[in-house]
């Protein structure tokens, strides 16, 4: 996996200070206290014990007595417990060494020299979390579970994984780059380029965004390592050799350049044996340079213009361009001013309410900020982009005047001061607001700041540096101004890039690539062809060989308890409301959360749904403008949020629940604080102010058209399941490409009708006539006087909402004898070189006992057959199947291929009929259906499941056990009855445009 930028960080920046995405210390002047009565560990020396009080972490740094490898632990009382081996990694060129040795690390090694142990690994464990991933100049492995044995074991994979891997030439063929013929028993057939990595960069860089992203990554930093791209330009991609991805492996992968980080409860002394006894005592030190140095600082500042294909997706063809501003800033190890120039950042892009926004946004420069706006702290020194998408290319002259203008504007002014309270209270409420996986999100927030510092300590004094930060406020009112005019107007650093269309710049690129494979033919002997075809059968054959994994390590199915411990919940009336209250230890946080029935909407209404729920908290409401609210709400609480619901029945898929889920969650001292801002909110949202509503249509619809590259194979999949159930038709219409085109559409054109239409929707759905509540906190009597005083000042009289999911036939979405599934294909045309592909077959609801084995055999499928069959050898990024809401639905993503995947997900029933499998394999499926049932669930969130889908703790437990106890005849009995020639199901295809689908029956749909 890549790490690319892939979201709007100007609107993410604030999740940035938050612990579970971003964890800051202080300076690294500071030190801690060493401990009276130090332990010693064999082979190992303490560098430093610190208590870390904020996140009640006993923290000890030590380094490995023989090869200096650094390891830091954070023990705490969670049981979830994290680790990740660390490497600091920089490649001096562009052909994703990095990306493709992480990819091949993973491909066997000497203790367990099976294809692939990590794919593996996850049917034989019950990780709360598992992958692997390449930054700028740094590779990580991190993993998490609740299960002793299973932490060791993964422990073993890992560290084989990286220190004594295989380094095939098969997987290097596979992973990497390799030239096959088109079609590999065809030898008169051409030699094309494939390859894992490959064709996932094709993608990655295929969103015009990510490419520019790149490019002023290596634009800004030209002397070292950021360069170059860490994922591999598809271009270069190819000049990378086997030999070479050894050598890299050889000067990077050594414990000497290592960082092992560890948190939980699990003894310290347990993982420190471990590590000295079966890996690192076995090698010696090593000198190795793999240093970042600091860039030159430039004299002046510089200027690059890119191009890119134009985008038949962008709603505006007039306005295709796209513009940054990016400047170099302090030394990532430098916590304290790194810390007060992403306040300062944030204050400049964050929110309806910062300059900048006022300055691009409003005026309608471009209908959003870049992708790659933010402050970036992932390489050695650190940057602040200001970037605007969608832009006219003729104003960009005036849009970099109004940047350099706003910048001034801020020096002379400042920040508001309820802005920098609103930033700093939203930090406040973060680090008691702990998310699920803390663990493993403090190693990766962590991760680029120790890739650099000597102690990783300091990250974790978080207090300290906000104090810090609040004395430098306290002590010169013009401090950040003074930040600013350092960082920004004075600093030459500064990098201009632009972005603009070119009508055969698609044309140009197809051009290079068959220019590329045509000069990896041209020079080869007949014997090289041989040798190449030899090698690629000998890659199909490994790829088909049944292999023996018994040497991987695995928990068994009778490690999982059959016992479910539910949660207590208390349901009562407030204000004759129904509001479920969960008494949890919150930790002075309380959660509010209210689903507000909306099937009694006429249908014309129900596509806007979505657009109602996006911009219900973002309008102003009552005596506050847009900009206003957005400070009270990051003052008050951890923000105020809308969305639709859609939720099948368990016992009838004809009957389902439709529903506004509102949400918020803050510190006990705010709740009425926060409930006043909902009652505003149900009370008067100024749906009068045309041009914030089109503002946040035009940035609604340019986010949501660059997630199609990252998440392609979600909207295939609504798209393909769309036609089998009401709820599936019904998701689609509110998160599916047929919401993208209307989103595209309304964000172009008059708003008039869209504000008459979400005005009668407010009307129908802001009171709680039909809404139900539920509460978590440590606070009861607080959020349930706060819930009450919200209640009696909204209108309305509950009417009706039933906790089993099963409305009164009146105001029910009830549609027996009203739906018929049907079959359909459809192809969305995109601007991608690569495919996303869907197949959708109905099933069963949630009670049916056939619901347990389809959702093992979607498991078992994607692990044994459509992961070799797909990415192996079909050379794609992923895919899989998932059985749910009615639906078995397969996927692929990434995928050089089209129709022929569907030819694949057509024969996997055939696959499961056969005798591929045993109790063995059924065992693994089922441990990895048991990893997200299973999955831990933080006191802020317990007892959803029952408020969102009517599931009673009981009917999960007995769900639970019913996964326990599939066998291998169950699974062939549901694929039988299901996967074989279904007489409906939903096909969709989401890429490039593929000639003559019309002709097959597909409906095809141009962007």
């Amino acid at each position: 996996m890549i790490l690319l930028k892939c979201a709007n960080r100007s609107q993410q920046q604030l999740a940035r200070l938050r612990p579970n995405w971003r964890v800051w210390g202080r300076s690294c002047s500071s030190s801690g206290s060493p401990a009276e009565h130090r332990l010693e560990y064999p082979g190992w020396s303490v560098l430093e014990e610190r208590k870390i009080a904020e996140f009640d972490i006993s923290a000890t740094l030590l380094e490995h007595s023989k090869t200096r490898a650094k390891y830091l632990h954070m023990g705490c009382q969670d049981d979830n417990n994290a680790f990740s081996v660390n490497f600091r990694t920089t490649p001096m060129d562009s052909t994703g060494v990095a990306h493709i040795l992480e990819h091949t690390t993973l491909c066997g090694s000497q203790k367990f020299p099976v294809r692939d142990p990590f794919m593996k690994m996850l049917n034989r464990s019950l990780s709360t979390f598992m992958n692997a991933m390449t930054g700028p100049d740094y590779t990580l492995y991190p993993f998490s579970t609740c299960n002793e044995q299973d932490y060791y074991n993964l422990m073993s994979v890992y560290l084989d994984s990286v220190f004594k891997p295989l380094l095939r030439e098969q997987d290097f063929l596979q992973e990497g780059w390799r030239l096959e013929h088109d079609e590999i028993e065809d030898t008169q057939s051409p030699f094309v380029i494939k390859g894992v990595v490959f064709n996932e960069m094709k993608g990655a860089y295929a969103n015009a965004q990510s490419l520019f992203g790149q490019q002023l990554l290596n634009n800004l930093y030209p002397s070292h390592t950021y360069s170059n791209s860490s994922g591999g330009f598809p271009l270069a991609i190819p000049q990378l050799t086997w030999e070479n991805l050894k050598k890299f492996h050889a000067e990077h992968y050594h414990p000497s350049n290592a960082r092992f980080l560890s948190y939980g409860n699990l003894p310290l002394e347990d993982h420190l044996a471990k590590i000295d006894q079966e890996y690192l005592s076995k090698f010696e030190f090593l000198e190795l340079d793999t240093s970042v140095p600091k860039e030159s600082r430039w004299s002046q500042s510089r200027r690059v213009d890119v191009t890119c294909a134009p985008d038949p997706m962008n709603p505006d063809p007039s306005k295709q361009s796209t513009v940054a501003v990016s400047y170099l800033m302090a030394d990532v190890t430098d916590i304290n001013h790194s810390f007060a120039l992403q306040v300062a950042c944030e204050l400049l892009t964050g929110g309806p309410g910062s300059p900048f926004y006022k300055s691009l946004i409003e005026p309608g420069f471009g209908s959003n900020f870049s992708p790659v706006s933010g402050y970036e702290d992932h390489t050695k020194e650190t940057n602040f982009t200001i970037g605007l998408q969608n832009i006219n290319q003729k104003d960009t002259e005036k849009i970099l005047q109004v940047i350099d203008d706003t910048i001034d504007k801020v020096i002379e002014e400042g920040f508001d001061k309820d802005k920098i309270e609103a930033v700093l209270h939203s930090y406040e409420l973060s680090l008691k607001h702990k998310s699920a996986n803390f663990g493993v999100n403090i190693i990766m927030s962590m991760t680029p700041f120790w890739n650099h510092a000597q102690n990783p300590l300091n990250f974790l004094e978080v207090n300290q540096t906000v104090t810090w930060f609040k004395e430098q406020l306290a002590n010169d009112p013009s401090f950040l101004q003074d930040l600013m005019k350092k960082y920004l107007k004075d600093n030459q650093h500064k990098l201009v890039q632009t972005m603009n269309p070119v009508e055969n710049y698609s044309e140009v690129e197809q051009e290079q690539f068959d220019e590329l494979e045509k000069n990896l033919r041209e020079n080869l002997t007949e014997d090289d062809k041989s040798v190449i075809h030899a090698k690629c059968l000998e890659l199909q054959k490994m790829q088909d060989d049944k292999e023996d994994a018994s040497c991987l390590p695995t928990l068994k199915v009778a490690d999982i308890s059959s016992e479910y411990l539910g949660t207590v919940l208390e349901q009562t009336l407030i204000s004759n409301t129904p509001v479920q209250v969960a008494a949890q230890p919150t930790n002075e946080v309380s959660y509010f959360r209210a689903l507000v029935d909306t099937s009694t909407l006429p249908p014309d209404l129900k596509p806007y749904l979505p657009i109602f729920t996006s911009v219900l908290t973002k309008m102003g409401a009552a005596q506050l403008n847009y900009a206003d609210l957005d400070t009270a709400v990051e003052l008050k609480t951890g923000g105020l949020a809308a969305s639709c619901h859609v939720q099948e029945d368990q016992d009838n898929l004809n009957k389902y629940v439709e529903s506004i889920l509102l949400s918020s969650h803050c510190l006990d001292r705010n709740i009425d604080g926060m409930f006043d801002l909902w009652a505003d909110i149900f009370s008067d949202v100024h749906w009068k102010d045309t041009n914030r509503l089109s503002q946040l249509l035009k940035m609604s619809a340019t986010s949501t058209l660059n997630g199609i590259a990252s998440s392609g194979h979600r909207y295939a999949m609504t798209s393909a399941a769309s036609s089998l159930n009401p709820a599936s038709q019904l998701t689609e219409t509110f998160s599916g490409m047929s919401h993208v085109q209307l989103l595209s559409k309304l964000s172009q054109g008059d708003v008039s009708d869209v504000v008459k239409k979400l005005k009668m929707i407010a009307a129908l759905v802001l009171n709680k006539n039909r809404m139900k509540c539920a509460l978590n906190t440590s606070n009861t009597n607080g959020l349930v006087k706060g819930t009450e005083g919200f209640l009696n000042k909204i209108g309305g009289e509950y009417q009706n909402f039933s906790w089993g999911v099963k409305f009164d036939p009146e105001f029910s979405s009830k549609t027996d004898d009203l739906f018929k599934p049907y079959s359909t294909q459809q192809h969305y045309v995109t601007p991608f070189p690569i495919n996303y592909t869907s197949l959708a077959i109905p099933t069963v609801n949630y009670t049916h006992p056939d619901y347990a084995p389809l959702r093992v055999l979607a498991a078992l499928l994607s692990s044994k057959y459509l992961h070799p069959e797909i990415r192996e050898k079909g050379g794609a990024y992923g895919g899989g199947a998932m059985a749910g809401g009615g639906t078995f639905t397969y996927y692929s993503y990434r995928d050089p291929k089209n129709l022929e995947t569907f030819t694949v997900y057509r024969k996997s029933g055939e696959w499961a009929l056969n005798n591929n499998y045993d109790q063995k394999d059924v065992d693994e499926a089922i441990l990895r259906v048991f990893q997200s049932l299973d999955a831990p669930i933080t006191p802020g969130y317990k007892g959803l499941r029952y408020f969102l889908s009517g599931i009673t703790d009981e009917v999960f437990a007995s769900h639970r056990v019913s996964i326990k106890d599939v066998k291998v005849q169950d699974l062939k009995v549901v694929a039988d009855k299901y996967l074989l020639d279904p007489a409906v199901s939903g096909k969709a295809m989401i890429g490039g445009l593929q000639q003559g689908l019309e002709d097959l029956g597909w409906k095809v749909y141009n962007q």
